[in-house]
């Protein structure tokens, strides 16, 4: 990720900026402080929200909820033009619920991971260059939390946090020919 970051240095140009909401550092704190911070405390809460919540909690919740294994019928006393869309909604949500709990759609899982990766993206407050820095990542961590659960996916998280700063190290002392 790093290399399309500093691509347009290649060209003498000034390395992508990187999102106006990242952490980039705090003068008071010791390198412990921001390995604990950036290593730790913020993957778990990004990995717990994002990957946790929004991609399996609560669509289940919401989808589980709203499941009706029997179909609605239509009472006599209940206005028709009323009950026809709210079966046609539960009929929706069963089948939702259906291929996405029961038989693991990869399209429709892809689909709300790509969506819940944009948001990711967007919540770290990238321009339109620094982008895929965030969002490509996102999706990374998505899989790797459906393939093999929350804790392997805070470590990938951490992990990267962590060393993005000796990486970028690296990166400028490459750039700058020390």
């Amino acid at each position: 990720m790093y290399s399309y970051f500093y691509f347009p240095a290649l060209f003498a140009k000034e390395p992508l900026s990187v999102g106006n909401a990242q952490y980039l550092g705090h003068q008071e704190l010791t390198t412990a402080g921001e390995i604990l911070l950036l290593g730790i405390i913020g993957p778990f809460s990004e990995e717990f929200l994002f990957r946790f919540l929004l991609i399996v909690y609560l669509p289940y919740l919401a989808l589980h909820h709203t499941f009706i294994k029997k179909p609605l019928e239509t009472k006599k006393n209940v206005n028709k033009s009323i009950s026809k869309p709210f079966i046609f909604l539960v009929n929706a949500v069963n089948k939702v619920y259906y291929r996405v709990f029961e038989m693991k759609d990869k399209k429709l899982i892809s689909g709300w991971v790509i969506l819940v990766s944009f948001f990711f993206a967007f919540v770290h407050g990238p321009d339109l260059y620094s982008f895929p820095l965030y969002f490509l990542p996102g999706i990374l961590f998505s899989f790797v939390y459906l393939k093999y659960g929350f804790l392997a996916s805070w470590i990938c998280h951490g992990t990267a946090n962590t060393l993005s700063g000796i990486v970028n190290a690296i990166f400028i002392s490459f750039l700058n020919g020390s």
